[in-house]
């Protein structure tokens, strides 16, 4: 009896491992802040020969590598949302539904949801019909207060990014207040200058708790360590975002550059 239960709980072993999916994965990692891997986020999908928000930019950006997508998410005048940056009154013709892209997606990356943190109730109730919850990331600069009040219930299940300006003033504050009521797991910092003292004090404050999140796509957004940069010399870019101020997850338009950088660094 005992071998036939030994037996049985290594099959049953297997079988989990076995189920876990890519997307599994990542989310560990990416909730895992003593792990010194660097995520890759890729913006709007790979989106340089497709439509950027489309199922297809989705797919280039997981053939390229990608750890995660960011999607922009609008809803219509009639209450559907759909991926598309800019604002919309009504569905634009050949537009990706989000329920679309979710399917795409499931098991596959992380999801960032973008631009759309105030419909999050509706959004859940498309993750859930989707089975993809747990691939999702919403990011807000909204207060911690407000944030878990709207997520209510969902609070401590779903993955919440704060967005905080470094070189704004109250951005220790807003992470004194983050952590006291959210402790979240990522933290996204856009800042334009990188010699602002308070990028050094900010990591402090959630140095082995959390992830810091940079964007790559402009150089408004991290202090000029940006694509265009790294193209011609990574390490000044990309490298110094890591080696300065730890970043580990960096949301870029290069995917496939910024997969192959980190392969090789």
């Amino acid at each position: 009896m005992k071998r036939v239960l030994l037996i049985t709980a290594a099959i049953t072993q297997a079988l989990a491992c076995y189920a876990q999916t890519r997307a599994d994965a990542i989310r560990a990692r990416l909730l895992d802040a003593s792990d010194k891997s660097v995520l890759v986020a890729s913006h709007r999908g790979v989106w340089k020969d497709v439509p950027e928000n489309s199922v297809e930019a989705i797919e280039a950006a997981i053939n390229a590598g990608a750890d995660i997508v960011e999607l922009d998410v609008r809803r219509t005048i009639a209450g559907e949302l759909i991926l598309h940056h800019g604002p919309v009154l009504f569905r634009p013709a050949g537009a990706t539904t989000l329920e679309e892209a979710l399917l795409a997606v499931k098991g596959r990356a992380m999801v960032n949801i973008d631009k759309a943190f105030v419909h999050f109730r509706q959004i859940v109730e498309i993750a859930e019909k989707t089975g993809t919850l747990n691939q999702l990331v919403f990011k807000s600069t909204m207060s911690a207060a407000k944030a878990r009040g709207l997520m209510g219930e969902y609070a401590d299940e779903v993955i919440f990014m704060p967005i905080i300006k470094i070189c704004s003033g109250g951005a220790l504050a807003s992470i004194v207040e983050y952590e006291r009521i959210l402790s979240p797991g990522i933290y996204e910092w856009v800042f334009n200058d990188d010699s602002n003292p308070v990028l050094k004090v900010a990591g402090s404050l959630i140095y082995g708790k959390s992830r810091i999140w940079v964007n790559t796509m402009w150089g408004s957004l991290c202090g000029g360590h940006d694509d265009t940069v790294s193209l011609s010399d990574p390490d000044s870019g990309y490298g110094w975002l890591i080696r300065e101020i730890g970043t580990s997850v960096m949301q870029t338009d290069e995917t496939a550059f910024l997969v192959e950088y980190l392969k090789n660094r």
